[in-house]
């Protein structure tokens, strides 16, 4: 039987409702502070999806600075010093203070993006030198997980009231900000060195059962090992080898507490000739044994981020 023309009429009209109507932006603030340093203080570390930018109508302005990275999306740029420039995914954006800006998608488009606001005399400085120089406010960076988590990197303890950690927070930011504005002519050689640095870290994340030939892995990234080695050590803190260590013991002490499987078949899983080499090396990272880890039922071991990982396993 056919639909009458009243019918018709209420789909249609739920049909436009559902085009029209805008989707909804998501807006995840990671870390809000309001503790002032000397240094000054990282004020917001914010996630935004399915974003539209600022007003499309006017220039805002800005008391604070803020870094801007796009994760996903296009949209376009304009300041009051005449710049303008189209936005894409991997372009990290400076925001200066009292400077008019506006970044926006098109209408009907929507991007992703990561920022974070700070303010203070530190920052007010590396203005003042030219490393935070507004009439460069754009800087493009990939791969765009590794920047990401940079950026996320910078907030480690984001409940701490601790003066001493938001140092250590701003000294974090410093530290990304000095790698990303201060030499942007060899931003293209970053970029390479970053992404083959992401990718390798992606490598000993995996398979952890797998012995891996580090040198090998070094020269099918492009690299020499030495630069390597101490690429990866600057930016995830330890050398490779050890971060590879790190993330076995790091899933040892997850099926360790999290399930019944014997260690014999974790030392297995984990790529150990035996139980024996496993509780060896397991005391040597983690300052007990695995009984003694087991029995007392700790979730984790390890300070360094990068540790922090999920691992499932089942048993074989």
């Amino acid at each position: 039987m056919g639909i009458t023309i009243s019918e018709m009429a209420i789909i249609l009209s739920n049909m436009v409702a559902c085009v029209m109507q805008p989707t909804p932006t998501h807006s995840q603030i990671v870390y809000f502070n309001d503790l002032a340093t000397p240094l000054g203080k990282i004020t917001t570390l914010g996630i935004i999806s399915k974003g539209t930018g600022t007003d499309r109508a006017t220039l805002r302005q800005y008391r604070s600075y803020a870094i801007v990275y796009f994760l996903d999306g296009t949209g376009q740029y304009r300041d009051a010093n005449g710049f303008r420039r189209t936005i894409v995914t991997g372009d990290l954006v400076l925001v200066t203070p009292d400077l008019a800006h506006q970044y926006t998608t098109r209408p009907g488009h929507y991007w992703d993006e990561c920022h974070i606001s700070f303010e203070g005399p530190l920052f007010d400085l590396c203005r003042a030198t030219g490393l935070l120089n507004e009439s460069r406010p754009i800087i493009h960076l990939e791969p765009v997980q590794y920047w990401l988590g940079r950026m996320r990197a910078v907030i480690q303890s984001p409940s701490s009231q601790s003066i001493s950690e938001k140092c250590a927070e701003i000294t974090r930011l410093l530290s990304l900000l000095t790698d990303i504005f201060l030499d942007p002519d060899e931003n293209a050689h970053a970029t390479r060195s970053n992404a083959a640095l992401y990718a390798a870290k992606s490598m000993l994340d995996a398979n952890l059962e797998q012995e891996l030939d580090l040198q090998q892995m070094a020269k099918d990234l492009g690299l020499t090992y030495e630069t390597f080695r101490k690429g990866f050590r600057k930016v995830y803190g330890v050398a490779p080898a050890q971060y590879r260590a790190q993330r076995r013991m790091t899933a040892a002490c997850h099926l360790l507490v999290t399930t019944n499987t014997t260690h014999e078949r974790i030392a297995e899983y984990l790529g150990f000739a035996d139980e024996f080499h496993f509780s060896k090396r397991f005391r040597q990272l983690v300052g007990m044994s695995p009984k003694e880890y087991r029995r007392q039922g700790v979730v984790s071991v390890h300070n360094h981020p990068s540790a922090a990982v999920d691992v499932s396993v089942h048993d074989r």
